[in-house]
């Protein structure tokens, strides 16, 4: 037997009773994904680990289905409730929670693949330094939803994940911390936690990643193996709805980091705005006709251009 010692033997001397990783699952009105999400958990070919979920102030059946899981579930699982603050503020408190060294951050309608867990504890095994984060791969599940060509696009096109990147050599940075599918120490997520000024789920894990980066040096190691299906119907209609939430975001971001925005990024929108404060009534019908168009030609010009607009939108708006 090696000498070496692992990630989980040298923070967790045996007898501790303490899973070497925890998983942290912030949820919101998605009691059927839920389920699904805790479902392939039980089926990890690693076992020892905890999950805590955090109900950000579900209005559906997710308390009472918790509930149900909680007497005959599998898993270690804790389930916590908070007013709907958003996913920033129930991760931070999930975390607070967990004595484990290790957290692995998904959402509620995603679903692992059988070495999900494995796989991102072996990466910390490997790299006991503090400031590097696992990032597994996310894509669309086809099981359980109709994929239509338009979230083919914004999964192939860099507007969901930019993954095509990745597996085309561009070494993961900020840009790519998806709370979807990552990793990283306890320690690190306590002592820099997801800024709760954002309250939507938007923009908040690249803020935590952005911070990390530039006060940290993180380094984010891509982990194809650590497969997940993500459960996520989307239309275009939807999409654009989200842009409004990402700009808004955006805007929080670019206060917190003004050295992020460049005078182009704030030109090109301002510009935007100012177009559509002198024609706002455009918006809902050329939205109207990009729906329209984008069920029978996808990818179409219209698509990405209104969706900035959307984003513009979003982005001036006073929130």
């Amino acid at each position: 037997m090696s000498s070496k010692q692992t990630y989980g033997e040298e923070l967790l001397p045996q007898g501790t009773g303490v899973s070497p990783i925890c998983i942290v699952v912030p949820t919101y009105n998605r009691a059927h994904a839920l389920g699904i999400c805790l479902e392939h958990l039980e089926r990890q070919t690693w076992s020892d680990f905890e999950v805590i979920v955090v109900d950000d102030g579900s209005t559906d059946s997710t308390s009472e289905q918790v509930e149900q899981y909680l007497s005959k579930g599998a898993l270690r699982l804790r389930y916590f409730r908070q007013e709907n603050s958003g996913p920033a503020r129930a991760r931070n408190f999930a975390i607070s929670m967990t004595q484990s060294p290790l957290c692995l951050i998904i959402g509620d309608d995603i679903f692992a693949s059988p070495d999900f867990v494995k796989t991102h504890l072996l990466l910390h095994q490997e790299n006991p330094d503090l400031y590097v984060a696992g990032l597994g791969l996310t894509r669309w599940s086809e099981s359980s939803q109709t994929v239509t060509p338009f979230m083919r696009w914004l999964d192939e096109g860099g507007t969901q994940f930019s993954y095509h990147d990745l597996f085309a050599g561009v070494v993961p940075d900020w840009k790519h911390f998806y709370t979807s599918n990552i990793s990283l120490k306890t320690t690190v997520l306590r002592e820099n936690p997801f800024h709760e000024g954002f309250s939507k789920a938007a923009v908040e894990d690249l803020e935590l990643g952005y911070r990390l980066e530039v006060q940290h040096g993180l380094k984010i190691v891509f982990l194809p193996q650590a497969l997940a299906d993500h459960l996520h119907p989307t239309t275009f209609r939807q999409a654009c709805k989200r842009m409004y939430s990402v700009g808004a975001s955006m805007r929080i971001f670019h206060q917190l980091w003004p050295e992020h925005q460049p005078a182009s990024y704030r030109s090109f929108r301002r510009a935007v705005r100012d177009m559509l404060c002198r024609n706002r009534w455009m918006l809902s019908p050329v939205t109207l006709l990009a729906d329209l168009l984008t069920r029978l030609w996808c990818p179409n010009p219209l698509m990405r251009r209104v969706l900035d607009y959307h984003f513009a939108i979003g982005y001036h708006s006073r929130v």
